[in-house]
């Protein structure tokens, strides 16, 4: 069997363990459609880097989650690098369980109820697949900002049954400056009181320094959504006031950029030539 077979066949959650235990993260980007989806996977291709492909609740309601799920799924099967296929942000158990059931690898639930939390594992699990539990809320909209004791972690990780812990060092959600400045202090910590991949959502609001830094100090999946999209919707406001009228045309534009600054995130957090 090839190498590049191997790593293709390697389960998500092997993949994330690597990246913890060789101190670099694997880029999670959000895509919402075609075309933001296709960047996200050309990236990883042009990067030779295992990459995670996530769709939040926020696009179900929009593009509805059988199709992004199928979407999804056929480009991870024709992707030449490991394409995790992740849902995002899910709000409820029963969306969980629709995604996992669509065919999603993983998938993280807002809440940190471990009795919620606990049969969406199992069911993860029993497909192959993983539960991203979310220890700490990373300010989000009307949701603020929240920290618990780091030396609950374990404890919690082991009531929830989770495998990935989304914990709180300063970023967030949405947020267009890179301003943020990450408590790697409490990122020791954090480390300290798990082995499992731990989470940092919001990074495009984090300098990309602190974010090759959290890399190697545990940090082992990187969610990015804002600083893509505006690299996509910056190409494509440009190809309209060029004239284009073609969606091919300004929508590939977008594609393009959105790539170029994936490929770019990909490198940061050590990730290209790992696939």
């Amino acid at each position: 069997m090839s190498v590049a077979l191997r790593q293709a066949r390697r389960s998500g959650l092997e993949v994330l363990r690597a990246a913890r235990a060789d101190g670099y993260a694997i880029a999670a980007f959000n895509a919402v459609n075609l075309d933001t989806a296709q960047a996200v996977v050309q990236a990883a291709e042009a990067q030779r880097a295992p990459v995670i492909l996530q769709f939040s609740q926020n696009a179900a309601r929009h593009g509805g989650l059988a199709p992004l799920a199928a979407l999804g799924l056929s480009l991870k099967a024709d992707a030449g690098v490991p394409v995790i296929l992740h849902f995002d942000h899910a709000e409820t158990p029963e969306i969980a369980v629709q995604a996992l059931r669509s065919g999603f690898e993983g998938v993280m639930l807002e809440g940190d109820d471990p009795a919620l939390l606990r049969p969406l594992a199992a069911l993860a699990h029993a497909g192959g697949g993983y539960l991203e539990a979310e220890y700490e809320v990373v300010e989000k909209g009307e949701r603020r900002g929240e920290r618990h004791c780091p030396a609950r972690l374990g404890h919690f990780a082991q009531e929830s049954h989770c495998d990935l812990l989304a914990v709180d060092l300063g970023s967030a959600h949405k947020h267009e400056q890179k301003d943020a400045q990450l408590d790697f202090a409490r990122l020791d910590a954090l480390a300290q009181a798990t082995p499992l991949p731990l989470v940092l959502h919001g990074a495009s609001s984090v300098p990309e320094a602190q974010l090759a830094q959290a890399a190697r100090q545990g940090i082992a999946k990187v969610n990015l959504a804002t600083d893509l999209t505006l690299a996509f919707t910056g190409a494509v406001r440009t190809a309209l006031g060029g004239g284009d009228t073609d969606p091919r045309a300004y929508l590939g534009a977008g594609r393009r950029a959105m790539q170029a600054r994936a490929e770019a995130y990909i490198a940061l957090l050590g990730g290209a030539g790992r696939a």
